[in-house]
């Protein structure tokens, strides 16, 4: 009801805006006319004390609250006549023209003649009306004595007549695509009918809300908090789910961790409502561990206000009496007189608002008197306002959506009684899952929604509560929508109204502030609090508080800063807003109620069905709802020109639109609405479009109340209008390259209400591009102005008035850095006159060409607010000092080669971000009470903290900087407290040497090409953190750039061109999984401390080209590794000889020195043998599960002399499951391939140039491979034993062969033939034996296309590539060929690659019925398709590098095949 009555005063109050300021009235001061206007202003007048009476009134009823919206209706109708009443004002007033002007200035009898005309133009159309037209924005059905008079006269759309001026950038031929600019047509004698029927109609609903007023009482506000149910401690659902880690964590921290020994800690929970707060410090409440550590436990339900006097007389009754209580004692000292030795815990739950912070103050003093350590508070909110001024601590508790795998055992349970679905209700699940979705992890919606799909366990009834959200309906006090709407409720109006319209964007939209707030300002929504407010201020604020409310999400990405409602959020705003806003997807229409009292709607447009049932759906929309109402339409999705034709004839009415959102056009907008050009009313429009030919309709430029103009996602043609300042009410323009359009706007200076002028180019044409036309742009948030050097005179520059302009935030001066003469002195003019307002935040100057900074930057500090400073190719020869701007977060300097010095500001407390970029002269730092002093000497305090928030740093380019202003330069890791990003390139004279402790404290480290480095890089994220270093010849030892002070957490280490790691180093590194060395001098040095027993649990290690005894420092590692499951040994030729499963024990200081580790007698004599042996120690055997060797010409594999018969080769490594050799031709030259030599736990084996097999028989004991590679294995390499791995007991799927032309040939894979050469039984006759196979790749084409081999493979075979490298000469199929490719029926892609003669691609390629890809690469003779056609399942057509006469005929088959790629 009282949403209602708040709607109805708001649009009351819009509708009087424009006669606030009496410039309409002077407008319209006529015999008829003013007094017509001045009536309707005192009628709204009446009608808002009526309702601001009604505000203080007891009201109740539908009925009352239908007569709200129909006077609500009737106040949007007078809005809509002043609003087009004005819109003519202000064509009048640019224009010069009298079509609406009170009194022409030619005189009495020519105003009589005027009025006279008007009047027979009313009478004309009355005369040819064939039927009413219905104009009232009311629902009412009441008999109107007008409305055949109203219903004659035209719309404001029909009011506006095409001139016959054609666009400029239209061909004749698209002309009729293009609406061209209007002329305007006013009639006086219609607007004058209009507001009289207005005013009797407001005046009739005014006398009758009136006389209701008489009846009703005194409004009595209700309190929000009695529909708060009071929270027990009690655990009404005995399992916690997915939050154990946060409970864990918060009892750990409070009965042993960091508050264990504290004094009082205040702990606030927040989160959305629903989310489990509560739940889960009921669970921490009632634990055993918690229970014991504290002698006295209370548990407050707060609710919505805190009452300071009621929650101490609550602590005083839970809290035990002690002796000697004094008699006449206050609360507050029985409190502390009985919790003076006693630790005790605290739950103030469900806290909403806190009215007065001093209670909050007293209410912790009180507590505060305990001498007990360990004393918590433990708070739950909805709100970030409450958790920031409760807490004590520097963190708080969030909590969102649970993760899904609990979320769904929560939801089972609720829905099950049990976490699992019974079997026989699995077919519930894939609808279950989709419900699951909508709800983002939410406890209660889990509990809301569980128990409604309980009560019938049916298909039918569950997608009945997905498709119409049932649980939206559910109304008792603990369900999940009346607990959200709980929110909502506590909220103001205004804020009501943000929230429900961010509903017109779709469910899971990532919102950028300025989308949002563009929207609220095209709904007029957004009021000022001041006259000191510009509405992007306002905007921002507004969704600020809306986070702090928990209604919207803050989520930081590398894109920027986003916006995100939960879904049932984003429900409950479309439910609030149901009266007059709805957002569906189109093909819902049939299925939503649509009220006809709908203002505001959003349609999704995504798979668009037929053109027929378009115009089906759309026709239903615009009979449910009154098109001509509309204030909002926004589309998502492409539209195509068939649905752009018909929405155009069918919702040609909408004439009344404030907000016109269209991002994806593909067709005019013209054709989506064919009254665009008579859109008056718009305050918001979006255009987009990826049709590079599309261009923009001219009639923006009559869009007189437009407040927001979005191009940014216009990407058609690029003729932009120049001449805007008719859009006097603009406040942003936003386009897609702002330097290049928002430099070309023409008389800038008449945009009064502009906030971002992001590019203002002086003198760029002519005078209406000088800085005077800055003067009156006192709105500007933003502004950047280029070509400064174009100012000669400090008079000029003076004229921008930039110190007047209160609001700017973010400022641009710029001086071409390519001109060609510079004018030091009168660029310090210049300069000094550009003063900007102390408020500024952002500062960037560029170019300036004299010496010295202007004085108000300078000692003399006037932009004191300074947040952000930029300066970039400056002459100035020293850097300003800055000691006033306390609030810098931001400096960046770039490109200043004078100063040689960088003081290090007291003020930079607050410093985030550093950036130093190409300071030519800098070396030194200095400390601003040592000006004459490095601090490298010893005056620099010990303890000092210059950068205590700094969070970034990034030096680039200063070649003569030494290092950091550390001592030594080894850093301190209390200068750089909170520091997480460090950056450093291109200073050849840099040496940093950082400590493992500091930079583990970082998250980020990037240094290049610094002396002795080419490379340093640090990264932490969830994955671990990794280290690479790549050195240059003059690093000799990893100390000189890196002090392992303590145990590195290092997960992954790279090192490249680096000397060897020392044994020091290696006991370090004791959470390393991953270590890769590469190009380096060797793998690990000296090894002192060799008594030390050590081990690493190294995962993975890769080595790559590495010079010494690699073979021997290897084998002296492994030992150490037995963890260690992936080993890749990359073009190490100094390695020769490689021995599989040897007991070589760890090294110690003994075995040490007497050569390299105690190792069997077997072992050491292959080593004696030959140096450069790798030596795998048995432990590999069961951990090892990859190895690849690549590049190692010289390396072959020996048994030990103690082999066990039978085995042999990799066998020994019997948990291997990858191996890939490749180019390491005499690895297994030893080996005769007479019998298997690899281990049957492979699953992938890649042999490269291995050469010896004959065939396929030693890799027979595979039965668990499933994917094979024999690239260049020899010419004569054929596939006898192939088959064994393709049926019974094989799992091979995916094979490629290629360089062995006769893999293939003459094998005939028949498995009875097969089964009875071995069984030589009759038995085996009849069964059948499928392959396994999947996809093959190879160049045996004649071998493979064998009818035998093609009925193996008929069944399995999805995809084949082949290739035609050793098919010279081959330029047809044979018919043979042919036929056996036709038995792969199911084969779902084929591909043909690098034949080079071939002609003719196979025929009967149709016959392939499950065919989806095709492609031909590198076929340069095929000039057709096949002529009997391809397959009718084909989706995808691909053809890369072919003839020109395929290509054509492959776009000639476009629309026949979905996806045809041409290349």
């Amino acid at each position: 009801m009282y949403a209602a009555l708040s709607g109805a005063q708001w649009v009351v109050g819009k509708a009087l805006a424009p006669v606030a300021d009496g410039v309409l009235e002077a407008w319209a001061a006529t015999r008829n006319f003013g007094f017509n206007i001045e009536a309707l202003s005192m009628e709204l007048m009446l009608v808002k004390a009526t309702l601001e009476q009604a505000g203080r009134k007891e009201l109740g009823g539908p009925a009352m609250e239908m007569l709200l919206h129909k006077l609500r209706d009737s106040a949007q109708n007078a809005e809509d006549l002043l609003d087009e009443l004005d819109y003519f004002r202000i064509h009048d007033e640019l224009h010069g023209t009298h079509d609406a002007a009170g009194e022409h200035d030619k005189g009495c009898f020519h105003n009589l003649a005027f009025n006279a005309r008007h009047t027979a133009k009313a009478f004309g159309k009355l005369v040819n009306c064939a039927k009413p037209r219905q104009r009232s924005h009311s629902d009412s059905s009441a008999p109107d004595t007008n409305q055949e008079l109203s219903g004659c006269m035209p719309k404001i759309g029909k009011l506006l007549t095409c001139s016959s001026s054609p666009h400029p950038h239209v061909r004749d031929d698209d002309r009729g695509s293009v609406q061209e600019t209007p002329k305007l047509e006013f009639n006086r004698v219609y607007f004058s009918q209009r507001m009289k029927d207005i005013v009797e109609k407001l005046q009739l609903m005014r006398n009758e809300v009136s006389k209701i007023l008489i009846h009703c009482g005194p409004r009595t506000v209700p309190d929000i908090a009695l529909s708060r149910p009071i929270t027990k401690s009690r655990i009404d659902e005995p399992k916690l789910y997915g939050r154990d880690h946060v409970m864990n964590s918060i009892i750990h921290d409070i009965t042993e961790g960091q508050y264990y020994d504290k004094g009082l800690t205040v702990l606030p929970v927040v989160g959305p409502g629903g989310m489990g707060k509560t739940t889960l410090i009921k669970h921490i409440y009632r634990n055993q561990q918690v229970q014991n550590h504290f002698s006295v436990m209370i548990w407050i339900c707060v609710s919505l206000n805190f009452n300071l006097d009621k929650v101490l007389e609550q602590i005083k009754t839970c809290t035990p009496q002690v002796g000697m209580e004094k008699e006449g004692s206050t609360t507050e000292d029985l409190i502390e007189q009985r919790l003076k030795y006693k630790r005790f815990l605290l739950v103030l739950d469900d806290i909403w608002r806190i009215s007065n912070g001093d209670d909050w103050k007293k209410l912790l003093s009180t507590l505060n008197q305990s001498e007990e350590r360990g004393c918590m508070i433990l708070v739950t909110t909805r709100f970030q306002a409450i958790a920031q001024k409760v807490k004590t601590t520097g963190q708080s508790i969030e909590l969102n959506g649970l993760e899904y795998e609990e979320f769904r055992k929560l939801f089972l349970a609720f829905v099950f009684g049990d976490e699992e679905c019974a079997r026989d209700k699995h077919f519930l699940l894939e609808t279950g899952d989709k419900i699951m979705e909508k709800l983002k992890g939410s406890p209660l919606a889990a509990k809301t929604v569980g128990r409604l799909l309980s009560k019938e366990l049916s298909l039918r009834h569950w997608k009945r509560v997905l498709k119409s959200k049932e649980w939206e309906k559910q109304t008792d006090d603990n369900e999940i929508m009346p607990a959200l709407k709980l929110s909502y409720d506590f909220l103001p109006f205004y804020l009501k109204q943000c929230f429900s319209y961010s509903a017109l964007f779709p469910e899971d939209y990532r919102f950028r502030s300025h989308e949002l707030i563009n929207l609220w300002i095209g709904l007029d929504i957004l009021i000022p609090g001041g006259q000191n407010q510009v509405v992007q201020d306002i905007g921002l604020s507004n969704l600020n508080e809306l986070v702090i409310h928990g209604f919207f999400r803050e989520e930081e990405t590398s894109d920027g800063l986003h916006y995100v409602m939960h879904d049932l959020l984003h429900d409950l705003a479309l439910k609030v807003a149901s009266h007059d806003c709805l957002s569906l997807h189109f093909s819902d229409v049939g299925s939503v109620d649509i009220q006809p009292s709908t203002h505001h709607l959003s349609i999704r447009t995504e798979n668009l069905v037929s053109s027929q049932n378009i115009k089906s759906e759309l026709e239903k929309l615009k009979t449910s709802l009154k098109v001509e109402h509309l204030q909002t339409l926004m589309l998502f999705g492409e539209m195509d020109k068939g649905f752009a034709k018909i929405f155009g004839d069918i919702w040609g009415e909408a004439n009344a639109l404030r907000v016109l959102y269209l991002p994806d056009m593909t067709y005019h907008v013209e054709s989506m609405l064919h009254n665009f050009s008579g859109l008056v009313h718009l305050r918001f429009l979006c255009l987009g479009t990826n049709e590079w030919q599309m261009h923009l309709p001219l009639s923006i430029l009559k869009f007189y109340h437009l407040r927001v103009l979005d191009l940014k996602s216009w990407h058609g043609s690029c003729d932009f209008p120049e001449d805007m300042s008719n859009l006097a009410k603009l406040c942003h323009y936003y386009t897609p390259r702002d330097a290049d359009l928002h430099s070309d706007i023409y008389n800038v200076g008449k945009l009064k209400l502009l906030e971002e002028l992001k590019v203002f180019q002086v003198n760029k044409k002519s005078e209406v591009f000088e800085l005077k036309q800055l003067e009156h742009l006192t709105k500007l948030r933003e502004l950047g102005i280029y070509n400064l050097e174009k100012v000669h005179t400090k008079d000029e520059a003076a004229q921008a008035k930039l110190i007047e302009k209160n609001y700017l935030r973010k400022l641009t001066l710029d001086w071409d850095s390519d001109r060609s003469t510079v004018e030091p002195g009168v660029e310090a003019m210049v300069l000094e006159n550009l003063r900007p307002h102390g408020d500024l935040q952002m500062l960037c100057i560029r170019g300036h060409g004299d010496p010295s900074c202007p004085t108000w930057l300078g000692d003399e500090l006037v932009v004191d607010a300074l947040q952000s400073l930029s300066l970039y190719c400056v002459s100035w020869g020293v850097f300003p000092s800055l000691g006033k701007a306390w609030d810098l977060r931001q400096l960046r300097l770039e490109h200043i080669y004078k100063p040689k010095e960088f003081t290090i500001e007291k003020n930079f407390c607050m410093l985030i971000k550093l950036e130093l970029i190409g300071l030519g002269s800098f070396e030194k730092w200095v400390y601003p009470a040592e000006q004459e002093s490095s601090v490298s000497g010893d005056l620099l305090p010990p303890d000092a903290h210059m950068f205590p928030l700094l969070q970034v740093l990034i030096i680039r380019e200063c070649p003569k900087l030494l290092g950091l202003p550390f001592l030594e330069h080894i850093v301190s890791p209390d200068w750089f407290p909170k520091l997480q990003e460090l950056e450093v390139c291109d200073c050849p004279e840099f040496l940093p040497v950082i400590p493992i402790s500091w930079m583990e404290s970082l998250c980020f480290v990037k240094m290049k090409c610094i002396k002795m480095l080419k490379e340093f890089g640090y990264s932490k994220s969830s994955n671990g953190a990794e280290l690479e270093i790549i050195g240059e010849g003059d690093l000799h030892s990893i100390d000189q750039v890196l002090v392992f002070d303590k145990e590195t957490s290092l997960g992954k280490l790279k090192l490249e061109r680096c000397p060897p790691l020392e044994l020091k180093h290696l006991l370090m590194l004791t959470s390393l999984k991953t270590f890769i060395v590469r190009k380096s001098d060797g793998l690990v040095g000296p090894r002192g401390q060799g008594d030390v027993e050590w081990k690493l649990p190294v995962e993975y290690i890769k080595i790559n080209d590495l010079h010494g005894n690699t073979g021997e420092e290897l084998t002296e590692l492994l030992p150490h590794l037995p963890k260690l499951s992936k080993l890749e040994i990359f073009e190490c030729e100094n390695i020769k000889k490689l021995v599989v499963g040897v007991d070589v024990q760890p090294t110690t200081q003994e075995t040490s020195e007497m050569g390299g580790g105690e190792i069997t007698a077997a072992a050491a004599a292959a080593e004696e043998e030959d140096d450069g042996v790798l030596l795998f120690p048995a432990h590999l055997c069961d951990s090892l599960r990859e190895l690849v060797f690549y590049d190692c010409p010289e390396l072959v594999l020996v048994d030990p002399p103690t082999l066990v018969p039978g085995e042999g080769g990799f066998q020994a490594l019997r948990s291997l499951q990858r191996l890939t050799i490749l180019r390491a031709p005499k690895l297994l030259s030893t080996f005769s391939f007479s019998r298997h030599l690899f281990p049957s736990s492979l699953q992938f084996l890649s042999l490269v140039g291995v050469e010896g097999m004959e065939t396929l028989e030693p890799l027979s004991n595979l039965s668990s491979l499933t994917r094979l590679e024999l690239i260049r294995c020899g010419k004569d390499l054929k596939c006898q034993g192939l088959w064994s791995l393709l049926t019974t007991g094989g799992q091979l799927n995916k094979l490629r062969v290629t360089g062995s032309h006769r893999f293939f040939a003459d094998w005939d894979p028949n498995p009875r033939r097969a089964l009875e050469d071995a069984e030589g039984g009759e038995e085996w006759q009849t069964q059948l034996v499928s392959s396994t196979l999947r996809e093959l790749w190879t160049d045996d084409i004649a071998g493979l296309l064998a009818a035998p081999v093609c009925t193996f493979l008929s069944s399995s075979l999805t995809k084949l590539q082949l290739w035609g490298d050793l098919c010279e000469g081959m330029e047809l199929f044979s018919k043979e060929q042919e036929d056996a490719l036709q038995l792969l029926s199911s084969l779902q892609k084929l591909e043909f690659w690098s034949f080079k003669d071939l002609q003719q691609l196979p025929a009967g390629l149709r016959k392939l019925t499950s065919l989806k890809i095709l492609l031909v690469n590198c076929c340069p003779a095929i000039s057709s398709l096949p002529n009997d056609a391809l397959p009718d399942s084909l989706e995808m057509l691909d053809v890369y590098n072919c003839s020109e006469e395929l290509k054509q005929q492959c776009r000639g088959l476009e629309g026949t095949i979905p996806d045809i790629i041409i290349i």
